[in-house]
């Protein structure tokens, strides 16, 4: 494991939940969606390469505590707390624009965004190069792990 920190923005739906939008969510013991176990171990895989703080953007976000999402992301078995949300910006329009504010203000050396979001294919090209872009169904596979680690230099 490296010890170059690495900001690691997270989405929830399309990364590590990966039900079809016409289908209620499964529900986890806890009465929170369940997450897809190969997308959490492919997290967790991560995870365990470099030291990371990971940041919220799902807009689920806006719903529950940062104490919360720990408490559900350990339920699930993810191996590291979350260190905090993106903050939710009045000027910004969508997610691309909300992670753009959120990289201006906080100017990380080294960052990785795991998002869905399709907004963010017309990032800018330094975000862009950083960006592991998944499937709403599939998620954070191990193609996509590969990806993630091939973007921080592992």
């Amino acid at each position: 494991m490296t010890s170059k920190p690495c900001l690691l923005i997270l989405d929830i739906d399309g990364v590590l939940i990966t039900s079809p939008p016409w289908k209620p969510d499964e529900l986890h013991l806890d009465g929170y969606s369940q997450f897809n176990r190969d997308c959490v171990e492919n997290l967790n895989d991560l995870l365990k390469t470099n030291v990371f703080e990971m940041y919220l953007s799902s807009t689920r976000r806006t719903v529950k505590t940062i104490n919360e999402f720990n408490r559900i992301f350990r339920n699930r078995g993810i191996i590291q707390n979350l260190k905090g949300f993106v903050p939710e910006y009045p000027k910004a329009k969508n997610r691309r624009e909300e992670i753009e504010y959120f990289l201006k203000e906080f100017n990380p050396k080294n960052y990785l965004i795991l998002d869905d979001d399709k907004s963010l294919n017309d990032s800018k090209v330094e975000m862009k190069n950083r960006l592991v872009l998944t499937e709403l169904q599939i998620g954070f596979t191990k193609e996509k792990l590969t990806e993630a680690l091939n973007l921080i230099g592992l």
